[in-house]
């Protein structure tokens, strides 16, 4: 644990836009009828993000200004390409989980109770 009052001042104010990314990217490819029957709930969507975050470089900013100008740089067309490359092999991989399916099917059976 950071002890350093100015330090944990600091990393309060770090951000990551690659997770605001991916998560809009998400979002966006599971309103997608291809997408349908994917279950969309917190542990499923977790595991979506954390698949594709840990299969892409981190971007941290540190200023609202910074945020904007490294966001829009991002969103360039080979990154954009990349990210939702990665995050619908995400999709995908999680949803082919045998955990997932089970996790699908008890969801399904909760929701037609």
């Amino acid at each position: 644990m950071i002890k350093n009052k100015k330090l944990r001042k600091l990393k309060s104010e770090l951000n990551n836009i690659t997770e605001e990314i991916v998560l809009e990217m998400l979002e966006k490819l599971l309103k997608r009828e291809e997408f349908d029957n994917i279950c969309k709930d917190q542990e499923c969507l977790l595991d979506m993000a954390t698949y594709a975050l840990n299969r892409l470089p981190a971007k941290y900013v540190a200023t609202f200004r910074g945020e904007a100008f490294s966001k829009a740089d991002e969103l360039e067309q080979q990154h954009s390409v990349d990210v939702l490359a990665i995050v619908t092999q995400a999709i995908k991989v999680v949803a082919a989980n045998e955990h997932h399916a089970e996790h699908k099917s008890e969801h399904q059976n909760q929701e037609q109770s």
